[in-house]
């Protein structure tokens, strides 16, 4: 019976550090999360944008970034891209003179 107390408090012991250690893993808190933003520039012609983007947004919730918003650079861009941009979800297509005024 002695076995299954020191077990059970190990287990413990093991669970609170497991715990302590993902709350260092997860530094920012949920409610600030909504206010983080990725900034990606593209150049160019890009023949798979709504590729990477899916993949940028997916990296980001597996993060635990899954609500950021995704500043798109736009330097040159093609008309058909920005349509791309625009019509995915969390995406904001941004002119440089736009991302100079971030801090």
């Amino acid at each position: 019976m002695g076995n299954f107390w020191a077990g059970l408090l190990v287990g413990l012991c093991i669970w609170v550090a497991a715990e302590s250690l993902m709350r260092f893993r997860r530094p920012v808190s949920r409610r600030l999360r909504e206010h983080i933003f990725a900034v990606a520039e593209l150049r160019g012609d890009t023949d798979d944008l709504e590729y990477l983007l899916r993949r940028l947004r997916a990296d980001l919730a597996g993060c635990g970034f899954g609500n950021c918003t995704i500043l798109l650079a736009d330097s040159g861009l093609s008309p058909e891209q920005r349509e791309i941009a625009v019509r995915m979800d969390g995406v904001r297509l941004c002119t440089e003179k736009e991302l100079a005024v971030l801090p």
